[in-house]
């Protein structure tokens, strides 16, 4: 099974935003991969770190290590990305019209 980079993104916001994880409330950075097929998870993880070095994703320090979580800042975008690759949660969205 092969994702290409736009729906491995999307994934992970979708992932992510389901879970609640935005702004203050994080997630390891390990927990990210966990639901991908472990033949592309070295690349979710280059994926991961792209994100963050872009700003989507906001990442600290924890006593379980690297902790994530989307950035408000940057929510209707993420959003955005969300809905192209999986149409279908467009109603879970209040930002989208």
């Amino acid at each position: 099974m092969t994702l290409s980079e736009k729906e491995i993104i999307a994934t992970i916001f979708r992932k992510m935003f389901l879970m609640g994880k935005i702004g203050h409330s994080h997630t390891s950075f390990d927990n990210l991969q966990k639901s991908f097929p472990s033949e592309i998870r070295k690349e979710v993880k280059k994926v991961d770190k792209k994100l963050i070095s872009q700003g989507y994703l906001l990442a600290g320090k924890h006593g379980y290590g690297l902790g994530v979580s989307l950035n408000y800042k940057r929510l209707l975008e993420i959003e955005k990305i969300i809905v192209d690759v999986f149409p279908e949660l467009k109603e879970r969205f209040k930002f989208i019209t």
